[in-house]
């Protein structure tokens, strides 16, 4: 599928609506937006740290995410240590760094709801923004006006990010983030657990995640959920 073009300063407008086979093992840079910070309530060591890279109109990630992993995440929140990155096969064309412009593989739309799960993910703690993001990837038809009605105090400043230059430091940060794991990456969404990506394993991740991550964490953790 071609992408579509969208440059930094028309967010404002439209806003209104490889890895070969080999397991990788690394660290993610150093984000802008460390979203999983407050699913921390036991203590790291504890927890299985999971990273999704992801779009917001890409039907494998609208049903992976509602159907696997929010209800693994309301069993298992006080275990895993989740992460969301809103990139996906996205890239960012710098050619003119005062104006740079964004490819988004489901069209112009998708950059902007990208930008704007990352300014939910920015402004808000996880436990609060995670719910958000699960009630936006529910249909491609999704409200953010009815997701954000639990946090409406926090509506302004996070359409305020997804329009400005906090948004597109944002995004350029997940772009960076992503292209650790590949460039580009090989299907969308893909799940990286412990810094470590297997492409052999994503299958059992992405249709099977609630049985997969019991097992990793009994293997980590030596401990039964």
């Amino acid at each position: 599928m071609s992408v579509t073009t969208v440059g930094i300063f028309s967010l404002a407008i439209i806003f209104s609506l490889t890895a070969r086979g080999q397991k990788i093992d690394f660290e993610s840079s150093s984000s802008l937006a460390d979203n999983g910070r407050t699913t921390r309530s036991l203590g790291d060591d504890d927890k299985l740290k999971v990273t999704v890279y992801y779009e917001t109109l890409c039907p494998d990630s609208v049903s992976f995410i509602t159907y696997q992993l929010v209800p693994a995440w309301g069993r298992y929140r006080n275990q895993m240590d989740l992460k969301l990155v809103p990139f996906g096969k996205s890239y960012i064309d710098e050619s003119n760094p005062s104006r740079p412009v964004y490819h988004c593989q489901h069209g112009r739309r998708e950059c902007t709801l990208n930008i704007l799960h990352g300014c939910i993910l920015d402004k808000l703690p996880f436990d609060k923004a995670f719910p958000v993001v699960g009630c936006l990837m529910q249909s491609m038809r999704s409200s953010f006006d009815q997701c954000i009605v639990p946090n409406v105090a926090e509506r302004n400043d996070i359409q305020e990010c997804a329009r400005g230059s906090r948004g597109a430091s944002l995004y350029k940060q997940f772009s960076d983030d992503t292209n650790q794991v590949a460039t580009p990456l090989s299907f969308v969404p893909t799940i990286v657990v412990n810094g470590a990506y297997d492409i052999f394993e994503q299958d059992q991740w992405l249709y099977r995640f609630d049985r997969t991550f019991r097992q990793e964490y009994e293997k980590v953790f030596n401990r039964t959920l």
